[in-house]
């Protein structure tokens, strides 16, 4: 739950902004940093399977204040696990389903554990830390197979976990995982991107925390190649570094934390 504040009321409004997709490349990676040096970007989770994962590795290592917990994919590339052990996640090449495919699919739980545990144990040896939380890459713990695997995770690692609606919210919370109070995937996809609508979702946050979802980065070959989402990282990476944002959040008295601090 939220601190109190005092006479402000019962409840503070505090605000973690996480950029997902840490690793997916190289532009992507230095949007990222660039997003929480210079504007409201306080968390950013790790894929431990794609073209920029190293190099994300080594940003960790100097940019100490950006929190990192693990974006667990199932949904892109390849696994790191053998695929022979997760049959049900991935193609007859070893490659993983896209996320109409494989939520269409039976999934084995168990299996998705077995992933997730190891791009978690992934990503704490590439940074050097304890990941602070984990998600899931095109958000697909909706699932009930893969909502049981991130929970489990969660448990055994003491890790927070990102929660899509109240349901799930309070399922995590009954079973000892923390999670914010509320979700938002507002920010995100052309003509929600834009500075008039951060201020909006800003000025409606609800008391208690609010995890912010984002994607900034900035344009590189690799992911104007591959990605349907390349255009529109830096309209985001630009937004969330306009020194307005951070002015509302001042005057609106929204204090910026992390997932370590639920």
């Amino acid at each position: 739950m939220a601190r109190p504040r005092g006479d402000r009321g019962p409840l503070a409004r505090l605000l973690i902004v996480n950029a997902d997709d840490f690793g997916r490349s190289q532009g992507v990676n230095l949007g990222i940093v660039r997003a929480h040096r210079e504007g409201i970007v306080t968390s950013t989770t790790l894929m431990t399977n794609a073209p920029g994962t190293a190099h994300a590795g080594t940003l960790a290592a100097t940019t100490p204040g950006l929190a990192i917990g693990v974006h667990l994919v199932v949904t892109y590339a390849r696994p790191i696990l053998n695929p022979s052990r997760i049959g049900s996640l991935v193609r007859e090449d070893g490659s993983f389903w896209r996320p109409s495919e494989l939520l269409a699919r039976s999934i084995d739980r168990r299996e998705a554990l077995m992933e997730y545990r190891a791009q978690f144990a992934r990503a704490r040896e590439l940074t050097g830390r304890e990941p602070t939380h984990v998600d899931t890459h095109h958000w697909v713990h909706d699932h009930p197979a893969l909502s049981w695997a991130v929970c489990e995770l969660a448990l055994e690692t003491g890790a927070a976990a990102r929660t899509h609606t109240p349901e799930q919210r309070d399922e995590y919370r009954a079973k000892g995982v923390r999670t914010p109070d509320h979700f938002t995937r507002e920010f995100q996809h052309p003509g929600h991107i834009g500075l008039e609508n951060l201020l909006t979702l800003l000025g409606g946050l609800e008391d208690g925390v609010t995890e912010l979802m984002c994607h900034p980065g900035e344009p590189d070959p690799e992911l104007v190649a591959t990605s349907a989402y390349a255009r529109e990282r830096p309209l985001e990476l630009a937004v969330l570094t306009d020194p307005r944002v951070r002015s509302k959040i001042e005057n609106d008295g929204i204090t910026l934390t992390t997932f370590a601090d639920l």
